[in-house]
């Protein structure tokens, strides 16, 4: 007697077989993409440690190539019948990868500072590297986006999450740099990254790119909720956490000007935000296993 288990999860796994190995384009795309990060990564990483020019000259090209080759793997995933962008993990840990990008792009762009590209490329490159390898057990089903209002919601708080995340890895090196001047350590890592002033504009871009981005996850939802015919429970924990961080960054914008904080303690209360942010995500993923 065949086991039931068995017989229903085979036609997902079969469908998504034939979706990444029946279309062409999307089979070299989702091959291609992974390869593009580690190359990028690789180029701001050459750059970073040697100094190498032509390294120099490449790398952003190959940020923006990265970037259109991410968003046409999508596009093309999600135009395939049978197929849903939802929240499963391969969804969700691709567009991190994604957003993280993004993010850092434009404020590589905003900025003109591009000596921390290797940090953040990096860890969307392990990200997205991931994905390749649960690329053919997603089945496309589960809870998907049902409009553009929880398309919205959802892709801005992956931005604004990705944004806090660089701004507490931009905290992380800030400190240690500081740490180097003060103990007059000038190692590669003092030579290499941008001065203090530099890594201070960096913070405070991925922290209002995190709050704006926060701010219409916030906005989008609600529109979303209304527009359905749902009541809003302000009790809803997920809801509640959302509030709460968007709260704690957008308070830690005025913080300097009202208080007259250096940057290096916000950058301790960013990186200590950025784990506080880790461990209630975690424990809502406890309480709700779903993304949302």
């Amino acid at each position: 007697m065949p086991e039931p288990v068995r017989i229903e999860r085979f036609p997902y796994r079969l469908l998504m077989a034939n979706i990444f190995l029946d279309n062409n384009i999307l089979f070299l795309l989702t091959q291609i993409v992974p390869l593009l990060y580690i190359m990028t990564a690789a180029l701001y990483g050459v750059h970073f440690f040697n100094e190498l020019p032509q390294a120099g000259k490449l790398k952003q090209p190959a940020l923006i190539l990265t970037v259109i080759a991410h968003v046409a793997d999508l596009g093309v995933l999600t135009s395939m019948e049978g197929y849903r962008l939802s929240y499963s993990a391969y969804n969700l840990l691709s567009m991190v990868a994604l957003t993280l990008t993004i993010t850092y792009m434009f404020i590589e762009l905003t900025t003109k500072s591009d000596k921390t590209g290797f940090f953040v490329i990096t860890f969307a490159a392990a990200s997205e590297l991931f994905t390749s390898f649960l690329a053919m057990h997603s089945s496309g089903s589960g809870p998907a986006f049902s409009g553009i209002g929880i398309g919205v919601h959802l892709i801005s708080a992956i931005f604004g999450f990705s944004s806090i995340a660089i701004a507490g890895l931009y905290s992380g090196l800030y400190l240690v740099l500081y740490r180097q001047i003060r103990l007059n350590r000038f190692g590669l890592l003092f030579q290499r990254l941008p001065n203090l002033e530099a890594l201070e504009l960096l913070i405070m871009h991925a922290v209002a790119f995190g709050f704006f981005f926060l701010t219409i996850t916030l906005i989008a939802g609600g529109i979303e909720q209304r527009s359905s015919g749902g009541n809003i429970n302000l009790l809803e924990p997920k809801l509640v956490t959302l509030v709460t961080i968007w709260l704690l960054y957008g308070i830690s914008l005025f913080i300097r000007p009202l208080f007259g904080w250096d940057t290096k303690h916000m950058a301790v209360l960013l990186i200590a935000l950025f784990v506080l942010i880790t461990l209630l995500l975690f424990v809502m993923s406890i309480i709700t296993p779903t993304f949302h």
